[in-house]
């Protein structure tokens, strides 16, 4: 809930950065409404996922936000494991959560809430730099994956209630 709240309060950013994104109806909703109200909305995700499967899973679900005009960035290795989610440079999310409903509802997590300008503009500065040295994935990109690496992502999202 306090993701969701804070994505429908953001007035101008938000960045997300996580390992493992498999993200519920819910979460989707948020998200796309959040950059349907025109508010720059960017997702950062590893380029080789430590978890294959969950990595499959995750392009399944990249289309819609894309089409949503959430922009969605594949940091190269070495695989990062930070969990961050910032609103607006004033308000930052950290901890062991990933954007999943396992860790949202079922593991034992520890996220801390920070709202403050200073600290968030400074993780701000971390997430662009992240940004800047990935690679930006497109629409036409997850249109022009072969058929076989579309099926197999369709098949591993099936199993994301499990992931």
């Amino acid at each position: 809930w306090i993701i969701m709240g804070a994505l429908s309060c953001a007035r101008k950013r938000v960045g997300i950065m996580t390992p493992y994104f498999i993200p519920d109806r819910a979460m989707i909703s948020s998200m796309a409404t959040t950059a349907m109200r025109g508010i720059d909305v960017s997702l950062v995700l590893p380029a080789i996922n430590n978890l294959p499967l969950v990595h499959w899973a995750t392009r399944s679900y990249l289309w819609e936000l894309l089409q949503c005009g959430i922009r969605v960035f594949y940091q190269p290795p070495p695989f990062a494991h930070t969990k961050l989610f910032l609103v607006d440079g004033v308000w930052s999310l950290l901890g062991s959560a990933n954007i999943d409903p396992r860790s949202l509802r079922l593991n034992f997590e520890l996220n801390m809430e920070v709202y403050d300008r200073k600290f968030t503009e400074t993780m701000d500065v971390e997430f662009m730099k992240a940004v800047n040295c990935s690679k930006e994935v497109s629409l036409d990109d997850m249109d022009n994956r072969p058929f076989h690496e579309k099926l197999r992502d369709g098949v591993a999202k099936l199993f994301s209630p499990y992931l």
